[in-house]
């Protein structure tokens, strides 16, 4: 499948204040999704809890599984317990 022909998809992350404790994380077809359900799983988090959502790619060949294009959000939970999202480009 040529580049342009493959789909756009959003990686999203929750790194966990605790150490040793990985978060959340899943891919959408539709950023917004993305960005949503990264809001949600910080919510599910304790304060502290930092998050992005990405644009990615399949890989393909040696480069199996996803492959980063570019940062698209970045967010936080505040001490307040709200979501601050930070970057969203």
């Amino acid at each position: 499948m040529p580049p342009s022909a493959l789909p756009e998809l959003f990686s999203w992350d929750v790194t966990s204040p605790n150490v040793g404790r990985a978060g959340p994380g899943g891919v959408s077809d539709d950023e917004q999704r993305a960005v949503g359900a990264l809001r949600e799983a910080l919510l599910r988090e304790a304060p502290g809890a930092r998050g992005e959502v990405w644009s990615v790619h399949l890989g393909a060949g040696m480069q199996a599984g996803y492959v980063a294009d570019g940062l698209v959000a970045t967010a936080r939970r505040d001490r307040r317990s709200r979501v601050i999202v930070e970057n969203p480009l």
